[in-house]
């Protein structure tokens, strides 16, 4: 059995790589770090599900979609762990993103940044720690709306 430190630090890494694989749109190596059937939700300042997914190939594939073109960065700090079996680890992760859209693209507003909070449960999978829930719970977004161009 791995001690906890490794185990977090393993865990650490793999959420440091969620971030990266979403802002450098490797969304391949992104859906590796989820098992086949995770659950994942996005909830609004108020606490409010806004956004709930009932398949991780719906999760990448609506990410990829909405964020063709944009400009992002995320990231995570200040990682809570809780060691629940070998197997299962809960993380409380604090989140930063901000994301830019196309000047062209009024379907999508200008900016988006938020502030939240990552809770979510880690499974021990083919010798690989892999994300099994995910929500995330946002304290602050604050979306820039654009001008039509015209």
């Amino acid at each position: 059995m791995q001690d906890d430190n490794q185990v977090f630090h393993e865990i650490e890494t793999r959420k440091a790589r969620y971030c990266r694989y979403i802002d450098t749109k490797q969304w391949d190596e992104f859906q590796e770090l989820f098992l086949n059937e995770p659950y994942i939700r996005f909830m609004d300042t108020e606490g409010q599900t806004i956004h709930a997914f009932a398949s991780l190939d719906d999760f990448v594939t609506t990410s990829a979609r909405y964020l063709e073109g944009a400009q992002t960065i995320h990231q995570v700090h200040n990682a809570e762990m809780e060691r629940v079996s070998d197997r299962e680890v809960n993380a409380i992760w604090s989140m930063e993103d901000y994301l830019v859209f196309p000047r062209v693209d009024q379907t999508r507003p200008a900016s988006m940044h938020g502030y939240g909070h990552y809770h979510e449960t880690w499974h021990l999978e083919g010798g690989e720690w892999r994300i099994a829930r995910l929500e995330l719970r946002r304290t602050i977004l604050e979306i820039a709306s654009k001008e039509r161009v015209q």
